[in-house]
């Protein structure tokens, strides 16, 4: 071709045409998209373009859409306004993304018009399970689960039935209001490997979530990232973990801490592997003051700790 120039007027290749791409490899628009509007021709349904409800395309209900989506295909639901759950929700397809209405507002704040809030009938049981791999953004979730085991108190669980699954949870922009309802937790995690919560708020009520999230069981890589927990007593909260050695990896990074009484970590004095890195707490490094007990014996638990920021200024990051 010689040393002949080639002007890029006509546009990012030139003269000559873009190469075309099939569309099953053009990222993000792989799969079916479904819709959910449990609140069609209600005050909350406010009037933009939507498709009706026709339950094949557009559902009244979450679990519809998801008992319509197939796994591994890529699907995504949109979900419009908040639903009251009178049974579990059932997040059982692999792969599929679901993704609340978009709104001119923070993410954090989608969580109050986009729930799955429970009916006051569901008090022994989560609003929603997650036993698949899959993607959930934007979405509020609220329990009135009154039991005492540790998912009987969670408005979601992560795994459970003493199973190791599902694989490659990630949730982010979720908001877990306490809203004055009866459960004790925002998530309970048991068997569940590399599981990402990130930027999500755990915020208690009148009164305190006994804690953000509870994690026990066959769990491996689960990390939690840039999150606010406000007005719980604590953070996280820790079970036995079947296989400390495997299963406990764990990383805690940039959490936000909030409340005069919340605490960031109950180890329960449980054996577990993980790094505890860049969160940001409101007290001092006491014992009984960010975590159950002291730096020195969390470390000995074998949850190390580093560069973390404490309420006492002069103590600097630890």
């Amino acid at each position: 071709m010689g040393d002949q120039n080639f002007p890029f007027a006509d546009g990012a290749y030139g003269p000559f045409a873009a190469p075309i791409v099939p569309q099953q490899f053009r990222g993000g628009i792989q799969g079916q998209e479904f819709f959910v509007n449990a609140t069609e021709g209600g005050t909350d349904d406010v009037d933009i373009p939507w498709p009706k409800v026709d339950n094949k395309i557009c559902f009244d209900s979450m679990q519809g859409a998801v008992d319509a989506t197939v796994s591994n295909r890529g699907d995504t639901i949109w979900m419009k306004r908040s639903e009251e759950i009178s049974s579990t929700v059932l997040f059982n397809k692999t792969g599929i993304r679901v993704i609340a209405q978009a709104f001119g507002m923070a993410p954090g704040a989608r969580g109050e018009y986009q729930a799955l809030y429970a009916a006051s009938t569901l008090t022994a049981d989560p609003v929603a399970k997650i036993s698949a791999g899959c993607y959930i953004e934007g979405i509020g979730f609220a329990s009135e689960d009154a039991g005492t085991l540790f998912f009987e108190g969670a408005a979601l669980l992560i795994g459970g039935d003493g199973l190791a699954s599902p694989f490659g949870v990630h949730l982010k922009h979720c908001r877990f209001p306490h809203w004055g309802m009866d459960n004790r937790f925002g998530i309970s995690v048991e068997g569940s490997a590399d599981t990402l919560i990130e930027e999500c708020d755990f915020q208690g009520g009148s009164t305190d979530f006994v804690s953000g999230i509870y994690v026990q069981g066959a769990t491996a890589n689960l990390e939690v990232r840039d999150c606010r927990f406000r007005d719980c007593d604590y953070a996280i909260t820790h079970g036995e973990f079947s296989d400390v050695g495997v299963n406990a990896a764990l990383i805690y990074k940039g959490n936000v801490v909030c409340g005069a009484d919340s605490l960031f970590l109950d180890t329960n004095s449980k054996a577990a592997i993980g790094l505890i890195c860049g969160n940001y707490f409101n007290d001092d490094q006491a014992a009984a003051s960010t975590n159950d007990i002291s730096v020195a014996d969390t470390e000995t638990l074998g949850l190390k700790m580093c560069g973390n920021f404490y309420g006492t200024e002069e103590i600097g990051a630890t």
